[in-house]
Order: C-alpha cells, then sequence, then structure tokens
C-alpha cells in the first residue's frame, strides 16, 4: 500500500551540488513500519541516482531521517518513493536545483559583496612603513644609549673609592702633585675624573663643549647655576701652556680648582636632597 508523505531537505547549502551530503527529513500520515532496509526508487524509473539514498539515521512509524546525496545535475522534481519492498511512502512535492562542482555561481550585477574596502593608495602605505621604520629606528637608538649610558655608570661605580669626589680629587693632588711640580696635565685629568665621579659624565678624553653639553643633559640645574665657571675653568686648561706657565699662574689655577670642586659637591649633595 503507498502512502504520501512530506519530506524536505534540512538546512540545504546554497547551492546545492553532486555528491552533496543532505539530509531528508520525512513524516506524515498514516504510520508506516519499515522492517527491511529501505532505498529511494524513482516512479518512471528514467531519473535514478537523481537522489541517491545514503544512509538512515532514523527509523520511526511515522518520522523518518535519511542521509541522501544527488548524482544528477539539472531541476529536481520528480516524484518517489521510500521502500522497503513492502511498505512504500510517496513523495510528490520535493523539488530543488543541483549543480556541478565545476559550475560558478553566476556574478550579481550589483557592487561588490561584503564589507570589502578599496585599496589603500601606495602613498598612504608608503608614509606607514616610513613612520614604522622610523619609530623602530628611533627605539633602537633610545635603548642602545641607554645601554650605554648604564654600562658607563657601572664603570664609574667600579672604580671609585669609599672617598666621595671632593675628597679623592684633593687625595690626587697630594699624592700626584708635589710642591715644586706643577703639571697642568695632571691637574686637568685629575679635575675631568672628578667631573665624572661627581656627574656620571665622560670628561677626560673630551674637549669642553662635549663635557658641558653633557652636564646640561643629565644635571640641567646645575648647568644653569654653575656652568659657566666650569666652562672658564675648562677653557683655562685648553688655552694654558705648560711650557710657558709660572709657578703662581698654576697655583692660582690649582686653588680655583678646588674651590669649584668642593662647590660642586655641595651643589650635587643639595640636589639629591631635594
Amino acid at each position: 500500500m503507498e502512502t504520501k508523505w512530506k519530506c524536505q531537505f534540512k538546512n540545504p547549502p546554497e547551492p546545492i551540488t553532486v555528491g552533496q551530503k543532505l539530509l531528508l527529513l520525512c513524516d506524515g500520515e498514516p504510520k508506516k513500519t519499515f522492517r527491511h532496509p529501505i532505498r529511494i526508487e524513482f516512479l518512471d524509473n528514467q531519473h535514478d541516482y537523481s537522489l541517491y539514498l545514503l544512509k538512515t539515521l532514523k527509523k520511526e512509524d511515522h518520522f523518518l531521517i535519511l542521509e541522501v546525496t544527488p548524482y544528477r545535475t539539472g531541476e529536481f522534481k520528480y516524484p518517489f518513493r521510500i521502500t522497503d519492498g513492502e511498505q512504500n511512502l510517496i513523495v510528490e512535492d520535493l523539488s530543488f536545483s543541483v549543480q556541478s562542482v565545476l559550475e560558478k555561481p553566476q556574478e550579481s550585477p550589483q557592487g561588490s559583496f561584503g564589507p570589502f574596502r578599496p585599496p589603500l593608495p601606495v602613498w598612504y602605505l608608503t608614509t606607514m612603513l616610513l613612520t614604522f621604520a622610523c619609530i623602530v629606528v628611533c627605539l633602537f637608538i633610545f635603548l642602545k644609549r641607554w645601554v650605554q649610558r648604564k654600562r658607563y655608570i657601572q664603570k664609574i661605580l667600579d672604580r671609585k673609592t669609599h672617598l666621595n669626589p671632593s675628597k679623592s680629587f684633593i687625595l690626587g693632588l697630594r699624592q700626584q702633585l708635589k710642591d715644586s711640580e706643577y703639571s697642568i696635565k695632571k691637574l686637568e685629568k685629575l679635575f675631568k675624573k672628578f667631573l665624572e665621579d661627581l656627574f656620571f659624565i665622560p670628561a677626560i678624553d673630551k674637549t669642553t663643549e662635549q663635557i658641558m653639553n653633557n652636564l646640561k643633559k643629565y644635571h640641567p640645574l646645575i648647568y644653569k647655576k654653575d656652568g659657566q665657571n666650569l666652562r672658564q675653568i675648562l677653557n683655562e686648561f685648553s688655552t694654558l701652556d705648560q711650557k710657558t706657565i709660572g709657578q703662581q699662574s698654576f697655583l692660582k689655577l690649582k686653588k680655583v680648582c678646588q674651590k669649584i670642586v668642593f662647590l660642586l659637591d655641595n651643589q650635587r649633595e643639595l640636589n639629591d636632597l631635594a
């Protein structure tokens, strides 16, 4: 006995292509009890494999879930039966379209699909790349200078003694300069070493401008208050000639150096406490 049920696909894809697995849901009245394996047959025997049964997922008296696939392209609207050889269900209202997997979807006459934006202009991309490159270079330079600064400070700390910089300077004068000796080079080296120990800035092998620039960069308050006096002393070292300087001139310069050494040392302590 043949009974008509209704069948429909569950969430069919768009488009349906050959060989694609589909879920076919069928239900209706009266109830049917299938005792044997079921299959799909076409009533006209000319459209076999237009819809082929792969697996029976659920089988109840009034409900079927079948896994099927189409093996032919074209418009499908042919009646077929679901049967186990004894019980038959006729399905007439199922229609769908099947495409080949090689077919391309038809192009829509409308604009581009989706929220796609036009490509960025070349000048904009170039500007972004140059900006990024500048940021990377600046960051690299900053990190390099920071590491160099940390290493230099550690170098100064490793050579310093328990004495503060001003006392270390006076001790150096006593050890290296005798009363009968007035060496401009030794005095200059001791004074610049004092600047390094006190301010952690390169000085011994640097020019006056290099020393003053570093002082302005790392100790702007000292530079503003005592920079002029310090510059005058450093200029004296670069202009005086060891061969022509007299003892009185040397002792005067030595006294000025001692005076500014204690002044700078006190200023530094006050700034550290501030």
